[in-house]
């Protein structure tokens, strides 16, 4: 019995060491699995992102002659001081925005819903002096909603103010942002209040296709004579007495390889009814008018190459060429009365359209030229308002074509650099020319 005592014994003591490893090993399945519970009752991230953005840009601007001081576009002189040109560092094109987006597609809507508001300081000035041009006003510049279904392929309802649906594209440039390069020459830019509905299929590789179709405010630039269309009180201008909203459209087809878009073609359309009211009978007078055209963007190995066109009628949005882009007045004198009579109203033809090419590699430095030019036949004035007086005459700008070249260095993704010049020529409606060239040195940081 002894032998079985000791034996067992032995037995039990070499059995405890076991039996406690076992133990701590149950012991360490507890603690991890008691871990792993803990990392799945982490937080989840809110559905709510704001996401701030923007650049701050400077440019040093040198003209040549007479004309904007920010962008080139000759003016009418006649020799002396009125002729000659300056120097202005500018930080007017600095732009802040922000996006706030919240996801709802567990909710009611079932959609991705965001928000965007961006300013820059391209508003004006508070005083006529040199010194007011470095106290610039904000102005805002988009402000809008969007709901969304999907992903690559994503229908969006867009409500507020944004970018105009014709001539989207933007050349590039560090000099000119919120005034784009070739803006009096063939690029089209403004914003407007808007209900727009959007369709996106945009995959990392393959075809894209996106579409878009807005009701928009409608904007007339149309010169104001005798308080037929006055140019100050935006509300009564000709495109918004007409009553109707303005109708515009964009279709696209590109191809992207990796998220990067090799290729795009587009076309779009606008439509605007305008109405103006004769002072002396206090009858209408209507006039369509309406733009058509495209733009194509090509990238190839270390080339880009951009570029639109387009024909249109009356077709005068902020960033046009103004006159020549509008809807022209014949009007007849009655007597006693100072009043006129609105004999006819015409749709002004114009043919604008530009093009840049970019040689370099992506993120380091590109080189670039361009050219771009609007135009309207002399004779669409004849018997117009346009053609009324000599002091008319002599203001009512044709024609314009600009030329451009630049060299712009990255210091990495955020921080660019540009040496860049550009030549603009116009053509008023008694037959003068006038030149204007600009150089400027820019830098933008971007955020």
């Amino acid at each position: 019995m002894r032998g079985i005592s000791a034996f067992g014994a032995a037995a039990l003591l070499a059995a405890l060491p076991a039996a406690a490893s076992a133990q701590a090993a149950n012991q360490e399945v507890v603690v991890k699995e008691n871990t792993t519970v803990v990392v799945k009752e982490a937080p989840k991230p809110s559905p709510v992102t704001f996401t701030p953005y923007g650049f701050v840009v400077l440019n040093a601007f040198f003209n040549d002659s007479v004309g904007n001081r920010n962008y080139p576009l000759p003016a009418p002189c006649s020799g002396g001081a009125s002729c000659e040109g300056n120097v202005l560092f500018d930080v007017r094109q600095t732009r802040i925005g922000s996006r706030l987006a919240f996801d709802d597609t567990a909710g009611w809507t079932k959609a991705t819903l965001s928000a965007l508001l961006e300013v820059d300081f391209q508003g004006g000035y508070t005083g006529t002096t040199s010194i007011s041009f470095y106290s610039p006003a904000v102005r805002l510049r988009k402000a809008y909603v969007d709901a969304a279904w999907g992903t690559e392929s994503k229908f969006t309802l867009r409500i507020g103010q944004d970018d105009i649906i014709p001539s989207l594209l933007r050349p590039v440039s560090l000099a000119y942002i919120a005034n784009p390069l070739f803006q009096f020459a063939g690029t089209l830019n403004g914003r407007a209040p808007m209900i727009a509905a959007r369709y996106d299929m945009t995959p990392k590789n393959g075809l894209t296709l996106s579409a878009a179709v807005a009701a928009v405010s409608p904007q007339d630039n149309t010169a104001g004579d005798a308080t037929i269309s006055p140019g100050a009180a935006v509300d009564l201008g000709a495109g918004n007495r007409s009553r109707v909203p303005a109708f515009e459209g964009r279709v696209a087809l590109g191809f992207q390889v990796g998220g990067k878009k090799m290729a795009e073609l587009s076309g779009w359309a606008g439509w605007q009814k305008n109405r103006f009211v004769s002072p002396a009978t206090d009858t209408n007078v209507d006039v369509n008018s309406y733009i058509f055209g495209g733009d194509m963007t090509l990238n190839v190995w270390m080339v880009n190459v951009l570029g639109s066109i387009y024909g249109a009628k009356g077709w005068d949005q902020p960033g046009s060429l103004g006159a020549s882009q509008g809807i022209a007045l014949t009007v007849t004198r009655p007597t006693p009365t100072s009043s006129w009579t609105i004999a006819n109203a015409s749709a002004i033809p114009a043919l604008g359209g530009w093009f840049q090419v970019l040689v370099g590699p992506d993120n380091l430095v590109k080189a670039y030229g361009g050219w771009g030019g609007t135009q309207s036949p002399f004779d669409a004035y004849a018997g117009t308002l346009f053609d009324a007086t000599a002091a008319t005459r002599t203001v009512t700008r044709v024609q314009n074509f600009t030329w451009a070249a630049g060299l712009i260095g990255y210091a990495g993704k955020n921080w660019r650099f540009s040496a860049e010049y550009a030549r603009s020529t116009s053509f008023f409606y008694t037959g003068n020319s006038f030149v204007q060239g600009q150089f400027s040195l820019n830098s933008q940081l971007v955020f």
